[in-house]
């Protein structure tokens, strides 16, 4: 099972658009040693792709 549409929705919420959020889930991340992408096959790396996100939506917070 892939997780990806959730996730993917999750990452337009925070980042705006469809297009930045599936560039996002396919860009190599440090932090998690994968593209979000990957990950996406189990519901472990879904919540580690989940709590990464909400990491980039926390540094985005500006207010």
């Amino acid at each position: 099972m892939s997780y990806y549409d959730d996730a993917l929705d999750r990452a337009m919420e925070v980042l705006g658009t469809k297009g930045r959020a599936e560039e996002w889930l396919d860009k190599m991340s440090e932090s998690l040693g994968a593209s979000p992408r990957k990950l996406l096959d189990s519901k472990e790396g879904f919540n580690r792709v989940l709590r990464h996100i909400h990491s980039v939506e926390l540094a985005n917070d500006t207010d």
